[in-house]
């Protein structure tokens, strides 16, 4: 995978590097993300689009340190404005239902219509960074306040128990809320325990192995070299999830109420109708998803995150977010591509590597190699074409003491000799894997 170019002017690689910055995106893109929550939101968009657009820039604040290119945060701003709008949809709905049922004949409330501003919409979002409001939209939402309070007002003269039919409301809401959130937990618990069942189904690989598996769903799996997915027994009936140790990809082809859901460590990633790689071995100190079509939901405790096509997230152990580098990304999923790349490792990282991906067990008797930086860019199946790279990048030679496989040095040495190993001419061989 290819790097992204970056501004000479940001030397930490970020896109969003201070409130400034911030303003200057802000302003330049916000007719185009206003014209995008208002195509989401229909006909009655009004003032609720500026609030959708200056909603998903503060998101974008709060995780400014992922974005290292304008694509990236691109990908964020259109995933969130669509959430938004989403949320924005259904809380009109619940209103117009509540005025429906309480207004049969009644007084309306009055909405507010007025649509704010470039100008207006970065001073409500500034005052938002910095904890506070500003005077114009304090003095909309004051009158707001002062409506609503007239208009509950007259609807108590004109019937009484109104008072109690939305405190009956706000009390089924409230219940609601928490059947929803006791059910969600006992469903994480019980995917948890099926997960960690005695009668579930393992898929493991060894290594330079690969192997696909169709669920019961229809998603195909394809579990890469020493990685293990793991099937509850129960797959399917009420549950859709599954356990990945290692490396593996999906390509989720069944859209259905219930998501695909593939644990990763503490990772939680969600998916529906897409295909994504995911990666995390015992040995490592982070999961890393990354999306090839559609996109995936990533969470992390109460923590999601969506990810969209071509895109990538990456979560410690700690539970920090952040987005991987490209030679990360390269490693995580390049293999499913039919390409291992393993660009700009030291020479120690690369051996259990190239044993992982090509079943080589090479030896480097001279362990001051063991820190040269070399590159791995060779097709998964061509255990030649690996050693080859290692070869023309770190400056080694690839061969045999008796049967064991081993790297020597060939640049001179300090003294201006060239190394070598004493072996029994017969023992020396060029042939490869």
């Amino acid at each position: 995978m290819s790097g992204t170019s970056q501004s000479t002017d940001q030397p930490s690689g970020q896109v969003i590097t201070d409130e400034k910055v911030l303003e200057r995106l802000f302003r330049a893109h916000y007719a185009k993300w206003l014209a995008d929550a208002k195509g989401r939101l229909g006909a009655d968009a009004g003032p609720s689009a500026p609030r959708v657009v200056s909603k998903a820039f503060h998101l974008a604040w709060q995780d400014r340190k992922r974005f290292h290119s304008q694509e990236e945060l691109d990908a964020f701003l259109g995933a969130q404005i669509h959430h938004g709008a989403t949320r924005e949809i259904s809380r009109r709905a619940g209103l117009h239902r509540m005025d429906h049922h309480e207004g049969l004949g009644g007084a309306k409330t009055k909405h507010e219509t007025h649509e704010m501003t470039v100008d207006e919409a970065w001073d409500r979002l500034q005052h938002t960074l910095q904890g506070g409001a500003p005077e114009a939209y304090r003095a909309r939402a004051s009158s707001a306040r002062h409506e609503a309070a007239e208009h509950m007002k007259g609807l108590g003269k004109e019937r009484s128990y109104k008072p109690l039919i939305i405190v009956g409301v706000v009390g089924v809401v409230l219940a609601l809320v928490g059947v929803w959130y006791v059910r969600k937990v006992g469903e994480d618990r019980a995917t948890t325990n099926a997960l960690a069942a005695a009668d579930v189904r393992n898929y493991e690989t060894s290594y330079s192995q690969q192997v696909n598996i169709t669920l019961d769903d229809g998603t195909i799996a394809l579990v890469g070299p020493e990685s293990k997915l793991t099937v509850p027994n129960r797959f399917g009936i009420g549950l859709r999830a599954v356990k990945v140790d290692g490396t593996a990809s999906f390509d989720v082809k069944q859209v259905q109420e219930k998501p695909f859901e593939v644990r990763v460590g503490d990772v939680a990633v969600l998916a529906r109708g897409t295909v994504f790689v995911v990666r995390r071995y015992r040995d490592e100190t982070s999961a890393i998803v990354h999306v090839k079509d559609g996109s995936v939901d990533v969470r992390v405790g109460e923590v999601i995150r969506n990810v969209a096509k071509g895109t990538s997230l990456m979560v410690s152990n700690t539970g920090e977010i952040s987005v991987p580098s490209a030679e990360l990304v390269a490693e995580a999923a390049s293999w499913t591509d039919g390409t291992v790349s393993i660009p700009g490792k030291t020479l120690r990282y690369i051996l259990p590597q190239l044993r992982r991906w090509y079943g080589l067990d090479v030896k480097v008797p001279d362990a001051t190699l063991l820190d040269r930086k070399v590159f791995l860019s060779a097709a998964a199946n061509s255990p030649k074409e690996a050693l080859t790279s290692i070869e023309k990048s770190g400056g080694v030679k690839f061969s045999y003491i008796g049967e064991n496989m081993i790297f020597q040095d060939t640049a001179p040495s300090r003294a201006g000799t060239t190394k070598t190993t004493k072996t029994r001419p017969a023992a020396t061989k060029t042939k490869r894997p």
